[in-house]
């Protein structure tokens, strides 16, 4: 049988031993299904290849606060900085602890969205499968849960993935119909690597909208721009009731929901008048950076 050190890793040659009980996962649901949607919104999360297997999250620097929370509120993992082309991103990893990534496998085992994201998950299971064999965890790992679970606003889920992938998009149109000169164009952005989700989220929504592929980097990626009136109204609910978590995404849906206030006092009155809007947008817009995506 395989040996463990007291931090279980597996080691070849040990004669230090722990007593392995069963575990469970001190986490409320509400933390793990929007941890779930917001690793569900990045890339590659699950990585294994032949000498090891790997989870890792990252994000741009000036969002750190996020990674930092994650890794509070797991209680394990370590967080590191790295370059990438121009950009200093944060990342969280677990790679050698088997405790740590049983954990894991605890989480996401049956409740992803994706197929996608499922099947590496998959690949991901048997690499520690394998691992595990003829040690003393190996009975602590569960039975692979193939289920995909379906995409609902009574659950935070949702939440995590706008938190990863979603751009609130609101900005002013010049516009010769209008007596003041200025157009109101306001939406959300949802964007992946594959349309899956976003197919989901647009029957979620119900929206007319459609799904574009779009290029941008060399990357062809799937779009979904949300801009009708009642999808807007949606999100804003859901965002009352499962609150933002990244800093710069809670700026810019501040600044994004006095554009929208504005939008259904028009559709409602036709009121044209923006002086005073526009001086509570120009004083939020000071702390609102403009990220690259939104020109996409």
């Amino acid at each position: 049988m395989k040996k463990v050190n007291q931090h279980g890793t597996l080691k070849k040659d040990t004669s230090e031993t722990i007593c392995i009980k069963n575990f469970d996962i001190n986490l409320s649901k509400r933390f793990i299904n929007w941890f779930i949607g917001f690793v569900e919104g990045q890339e590659n999360t699950f990585i294994v290849n032949r000498r090891y297997l790997r989870f890792e999250i990252n994000c741009l620097v000036k969002n750190q606060e996020i990674i930092y929370y994650i890794k509070r509120m797991l209680g394990f993992g370590e967080i590191r900085k790295l370059k990438f082309l121009d950009n200093v991103l944060i990342e969280f990893s677990v790679q050698d602890n088997i405790m740590d990534l049983l954990k894991l496998i605890k989480i996401f085992n049956g409740n992803l969205r994706s197929t996608i994201k499922n099947r590496y998950f998959q690949v991901f299971y048997k690499k520690l499968e394998r691992k595990l064999k003829n040690s003393e965890f190996f009975n602590l790992l569960p039975s692979f849960d193939n289920s995909i679970k379906k995409i609902v606003f009574s659950n935070s889920w949702l939440l995590g993935y706008i938190d990863s992938r979603a751009l609130f998009f609101g900005r002013w149109h010049k516009s010769k119909k209008l007596k003041n000169g200025k157009k109101i164009y306001l939406c959300c952005i949802f964007w992946d690597l594959n349309q899956e989700i976003l197919l989901n989220l647009k029957n979620l929504f119900n929206t007319p909208c459609k799904i574009e592929e779009k290029q941008k980097w060399n990357l062809f990626f799937f779009k979904l721009v949300i801009d009708d009136i009642n999808s807007k109204n949606q999100i804003v609910e859901y965002l009352q009731k499962f609150l933002l978590k990244t800093k710069n995404k809670k700026k810019k849906f501040k600044y994004w929901m006095v554009l929208l206030n504005y939008e259904k006092i028009y559709i409602n009155t036709g009121n044209e008048n923006f002086e005073e809007v526009e001086k509570i947008l120009k004083k939020i817009s000071l702390n609102v950076d403009e990220d690259e995506l939104n020109k996409i």
